[in-house]
């Protein structure tokens, strides 16, 4: 088991978390219930195995996180989104990728 991912955003863990768990790889959350500042929660890749793809899914990840999103119009409302939103506000439809 090795140690891949900490911040001291919990969400931020879960998000990274939750893309590997999608991608098939088995992980755990350290210190998620500690005391605020004293441990971050930490992100643990289970199977040593997988540590190298978890790496290279985390650059595809920060590379999609770090892309700008341009305007754009609602599939299901119609409704125009103003760049940097991925989620419409009339009626919550997630920008298709």
């Amino acid at each position: 088991m090795k140690k891949i991912f900490t911040n001291m955003d919990q969400s931020r863990v879960g998000l990274h978390q939750s893309f590997l768990q999608e991608s098939g790889i088995e992980t755990l959350i350290k210190n998620k219930n500690a005391p605020y500042k004293q441990e971050w929660p930490e992100l643990w890749v289970i199977n040593d195995a997988d540590y190298e793809t978890a790496l290279n899914l985390f650059k595809e990840l920060d590379t999609k996180l770090s892309e700008p999103i341009e305007s754009w119009d609602c599939p299901d409302c119609g409704e125009n989104i103003e760049e940097g939103f991925g989620e419409c506000w009339n009626c919550g439809t997630l920008k298709a990728s």
